[in-house]
């Protein structure tokens, strides 16, 4: 099995949700957020946490999820209910599925959701013009079409096991309100004032206003198709976990670790535990479905280039100079601790994965073991990749020889990791990084960035290396946009570490046409 791990290292957190009594009898939900102002509330090219779960209570979705399995649904109801697909059938050979949808769901403004929405977002994800991430749809469906407002008929060009998922992943916009705007120009998607205030949406709560520094805030939509019980939701900005914390103990906020919360972090687990057995208030406590991982720019962070061109053949993108040779990556991988991570900076709330998934993932290989601690043998590879001990002193950085493959020699082994400030579990994680790299002469040039301003360097792909998180990956298998070329899309791709390997991309695609889902397109688990 190729061992993706090579360029990250993964740590899966237990998260912890709390909510006070007013949370859970109707009032108005208040969370925290740490993650800076949400820039971006189009479903379509929104790219961080608290965005996307501010888009999951104001947008509809193709169709329901279990609220206990995580899998799609036919028709089926739950917290949010924002799903279309009452039912939805799949040719014989697997490559065109139908889908029937409700009739009774409406955007806030009266007019019906309909098939036409659909299409008319994904006719503007296919146009390459905007800079949606969310391109790896387009390598699975073929065509869209609306055959009515309630039957949606979408043909793939490979029958394939996760495609329902995929199908799911863009978002809905409301086509009579986006359209007249774009005058034809699906680029000016991206530069649309909706981003910011969007007024027209169809979920169980509206937009209310954006207070720039402080706070987001949504209203109850009266008008939705089921009753909502909270009056409202208030995200407000906090500067890390702990301030968070302290306000929902001082009762200025009554949940933490909701959607686009800032959750409980490792370090006071344990005191919500005690709090909650007291009876102070309610906790919810689940393995998380994402992971924080450490990415490295393989490419030249000085010339970002795109991973593939319109026709699909790879351009040069260069050679990141320390992170191109491949024993690098795993010298690296070789000279943490992940020990010292999970219970130094997650206070033993978290494990180390073997692979890009988690435990509750059901193609999850709990058999691979995952890289294992060893200096010495870091060292060894790093030698064999050109870079050395020059002056026998461990406190100076290692230098690069004639050897090495991609750096000049002379280079010194030193770089920047970058991170969010306010998530107390990275700041110490990139802690104890930059020590134990210290210790067999990589210099870490450590730094914490406002989660906007750090997008912003992920997305450009203009860093070294950069310490950020993936969520909602509990069902995925499918990860070709984080480790293909397809998702290698500066200013808005996944694969922001521009990973290309070809083999990798063809076992990918080999996959999606693997036996094993039954009629409903479902995995059944290994």
């Amino acid at each position: 099995m190729h061992r993706l791990l090579r360029i990250l290292f993964v740590l899966v957190l237990v998260t912890l949700f709390a909510a006070g009594a007013s949370a859970q009898q109707g009032g108005i939900l208040i969370g925290t957020n740490f993650g800076g102002d949400p820039t971006n509330m189009n479903p379509l090219i929104s790219n961080n946490t608290v965005e996307l779960a501010l888009n999951e209570f104001l947008f509809p979705s193709l169709y329901n999820y279990n609220p206990e399995t995580r899998a799609p649904m036919k028709g089926g109801r739950n917290d949010q209910d924002n799903g279309l697909a009452l039912d939805w059938s799949i040719s014989d050979d697997g490559l065109t599925y139908t889908f029937t949808l409700r009739v009774d769901i409406t955007w806030n403004d009266g007019t019906p959701v309909t098939a036409h929405d659909y299409k008319f977002t994904f006719d503007a994800l296919a146009s390459g013009e905007t800079s949606s991430p969310r391109t790896d749809v387009l390598q699975s469906v073929e065509s869209v079409d609306a055959v009515d407002d309630t039957t949606l008929v979408i043909t793939l060009k490979l029958a394939s096991c996760r495609v329902i998922e995929e199908l799911d992943d863009f978002g809905i916009l409301p086509q009579h309100i986006i359209e007249p705007q774009l005058e034809g120009d699906y680029a000016k998607i991206d530069e649309l004032e909706y981003n910011k205030n969007p007024d027209v949406t169809a979920g169980v709560f509206n937009f209310g206003a954006l207070v720039p520094d402080e706070q987001t805030s949504l209203i109850r939509n009266d008008n939705h198709w089921m009753s909502v019980s909270p009056e409202g939701y208030i995200i407000r900005n906090v500067p890390d976990q702990l301030v968070g914390i302290e306000q929902f103990l001082a009762g200025e906020v009554n949940s933490v670790g909701t959607a686009g919360s800032a959750s409980v972090p490792a370090t006071r687990m344990q005191d919500f535990r005690d709090l909650a057995e007291a009876g102070e208030f309610q906790i919810y406590e689940y393995v998380d479905d994402g992971l924080t991982f450490v990415g490295f720019n393989l490419a030249d962070r000085n010339n970002p280039a795109n991973g593939i061109d319109d026709d699909g053949n790879p351009i040069d993108q260069g050679q990141h100079p320390l992170f191109g040779d491949v024993r690098v990556r795993q010298a690296i991988a070789q000279a943490v601790n992940y020990d010292d991570i999970i219970e130094g900076a997650a206070e033993g709330e978290a494990v180390q994965v073997n692979s890009f998934g988690t435990p509750a993932l059901w193609g999850y290989d709990s058999s691979m073991e995952p890289w294992e601690y060893n200096p010495e043998a870091a060292l060894a590879l790093l030698a064999e990749a050109g870079f050395v001990d020059h002056d026998d002193d461990v406190s100076t950085p290692l230098v690069a020889t004639e050897d090495a493959l991609y750096a000049e020699a002379g280079t010194e082994f030193a770089f920047e990791l970058l991170t969010n400030s306010g998530n107390l579990v990275r700041e110490a994680a990139g802690t104890v990084i930059q020590d134990q790299l210290g210790q067999i002469g990589i210099a870490v040039d450590f730094q914490t960035q406002e989660f906007g301003a750090l997008v912003q360097f992920l997305l450009g792909q203009d860093f070294d290396a950069i310490m950020i998180g993936f969520t909602n990956l509990d069902q995925d298998t499918d990860a070709r946009n984080v480790f293909t070329p397809v998702g290698d899309l500066v200013g808005g791709g996944f694969n922001f570490v521009s990973y290309s390997n070809e083999r990798v991309t063809e076992l990918y695609n080999e996959a999606l046409a693997l036996p094993g889902c039954d009629f409903q397109g479902q995995p059944h688990p290994a």
